[in-house]
């Protein structure tokens, strides 16, 4: 046995493989049974799927496992970490990780890695669809020719969209790639990123708000596009909801707790914002009857990110992970949080 950071771990003979679980809740349809997971870590890992009922979950740190692929409606603990005796590393098969306990992780050695640089193109394509079909009425329109009718005023006053502020909160891959967009859509496009380089803005067309407040006030369509850490939970609470501009649309792709959905109900009610599409949801999927309901929200089931490509690319990127882990070599198919 040997010691790193205070925990201990069994060393493996060099001709036995590494065990490797891929962590999913029942239901959710990602893990199924991990036949893309062992043909890319092969021999060098004995890689099983674990479907894990909520029930299930505080006993997570039992599992033997020296690599855990993980994914979004699994979440691991502080107590996982601290009780978990063989946990060598988690890769995380999503771009967020605010499902793992990272100082907890940090606090033990143990790595964590997430996927960052996949599904971009579908995210951002999702986030683009979510406003259309909200501003061009097509659920309305939908509904109006279900019922016989056929009458294009039944499409409301939707507005020229080259005349519009498109406000993106958080240039980052996937914020960066929606702002693009809306760019060939002929928005102005203003994004608030604190953490961004200055300047950026003049190299790529656009115009920053140093103030979140002030993107909110001025943008006829806001989409987030930032992780859930402690500082963005419900990064637009009722005070920031209140901020925005009367009528505008309000979209998320990124993480459900941006947005206090305790706050939204009142917030659509006062039209701020007016509409709202959103494919993650605070507490998904357990996701309230009203806003299941709303007539001018429209709610996608978490996903923006997938088609056949993407989520191929998603499990891939993860496999390969462990994969040059087990081998000594340098990660570049995930990328480690820091």
């Amino acid at each position: 046995m040997a010691t790193h950071t205070g925990r201990t771990v069994h060393k493996k003979p060099p001709d036995v493989p590494s065990s490797v679980v891929v962590l999913d809740a029942p239901g959710a349809g990602y893990a199924e049974g991990a036949e893309r997971e062992r043909q890319i870590i092969g021999p060098l890992g004995d890689v099983r799927p674990l479907i894990v009922p909520a029930e299930q979950r505080g006993r997570l740190h039992e599992v033997e496992a020296d690599y855990v692929i993980l994914w979004h409606r699994v979440s691991l603990d502080a107590e996982f970490f601290e009780r978990s005796a063989s946990c060598r590393a988690v890769v995380c098969a999503s771009v967020g990780y605010d499902h793992v306990d990272i100082e907890a992780a940090r606090a033990r050695g143990i790595p964590v890695y997430h996927v960052p640089h996949y599904g971009t193109e579908e995210v951002a394509d999702h986030t683009l669809a979510l406003f259309l079909a909200l501003e061009r009425r097509l659920g309305e329109l939908r509904d109006h020719v279900r019922d016989h009718g056929w009458d294009w005023r039944a499409i409301g006053e939707p507005r020229r969209l080259s005349e519009m502020v498109w406000g993106v909160v958080g240039l980052g891959r996937i914020g960066l790639a929606v702002a693009r967009r809306a760019q060939a859509f002929g928005f102005r496009v203003v994004f608030h990123d604190p953490y961004n380089h200055p300047g950026i803005e003049k190299a790529l067309g656009l115009e920053r708000s140093h103030q979140l407040d002030q993107l909110l006030g001025e943008s006829d369509v806001v989409s987030l596009h930032v992780p859930l850490t402690q500082e963005t939970r419900h990064l637009l609470d009722a005070g920031r909801l209140h901020r925005m501009k009367r009528g505008a649309v309000l979209v998320n792709t990124a993480r459900g707790a941006l947005i206090d959905v305790s706050a939204l109900r009142a917030a659509l009610a006062e039209e701020r914002p007016a509409r709202v599409g959103l494919d993650v949801v605070e507490g998904e999927p357990d996701v309230p009857m009203w806003l299941r309901i709303h007539s001018k929200a429209l709610v996608s089931p978490h996903a923006a990110f997938y088609s056949v490509r993407s989520l191929s690319e998603l499990r891939t990127r993860a496999a390969e992970a462990v994969r040059q882990m087990i081998n000594g070599e340098p990660v570049t198919s995930a990328v480690e949080v820091v």
